[in-house]
């Protein structure tokens, strides 16, 4: 698999938004088939089942269910026209509010890798909360910048597994952007901070562990 010196001022860490208004929904499937489906480490041939769980009745273009985005057709027919790479669709029945069948979306699994988070390169901040002042890494860096130049892409095991983090180019990202998407969120991989204790030791720098 060929490596791309990522830029990482322009790769984005995308997220779904913390909030209950949004229409979010679920996909019926476990936990290990959910995860595998937003790796493409499968490709159901059968039609995935997708329901409203909480938030409006009225999706957005982009919907997070925790594991694969659900996209709309016009976001789908832009990244084709973009090329986009490093993901494909599988077919969803989505379910709103009230049982009815929602049209014109698709789920996504993404396809492209980079390597795990070396957060021996992260810069240790601190930041101060009711309960004192806690370390943070800041800044995601992969191991060795391996990254394979997808504009979607998650990364590859290590020796605990891997995470559900999913990454973007500038060019999907603006697509999003473009088209006025507001439930997901984008933070620049410079500027993601994350609680020092939220990462297994196993992954951590020695002197943090």
């Amino acid at each position: 698999m060929p490596s791309y010196l990522p830029d990482y001022e322009k790769l984005y860490e995308c997220s779904d938004v913390y909030s209950t208004r949004p229409f979010k929904a679920g996909i019926e499937a476990d936990f290990e088939y959910s995860c595998a489906l937003l790796r493409g480490d499968i490709k159901p041939s059968e039609t995935i089942e997708v329901r409203h769980m909480r938030g409006t009745h009225t999706p957005a273009l982009a919907i997070h269910t925790g594991f694969s985005l659900l996209l709309h057709d016009s976001i789908i027919e832009a990244f084709i026209q973009n090329q986009i790479t490093g993901w494909e669709t599988f077919r969803i029945a989505l379910y709103g509010k009230n049982d009815e069948i929602i049209p014109n979306y698709s789920g996504v699994s993404i396809t492209g890798r980079c390597n795990p988070l070396d957060y021996s390169r992260s810069e240790i901040v601190y930041r101060e909360y009711p309960g004192g002042i806690f370390p943070r890494f800041k800044g995601s860096y992969f191991k060795d910048d391996f990254w394979d130049g997808t504009d979607l892409f998650m990364d590859n095991p290590d020796t605990r597994g891997y995470t559900l983090n999913k990454y973007v180019s500038e060019r999907v990202k603006n697509i999003f952007d473009n088209l006025k998407t507001k439930n997901l969120e984008f933070t620049n991989l410079t500027g993601t901070e994350i609680d020092v204790m939220m990462i297994a030791k196993e992954r951590r720098p020695e002197h943090l562990r």
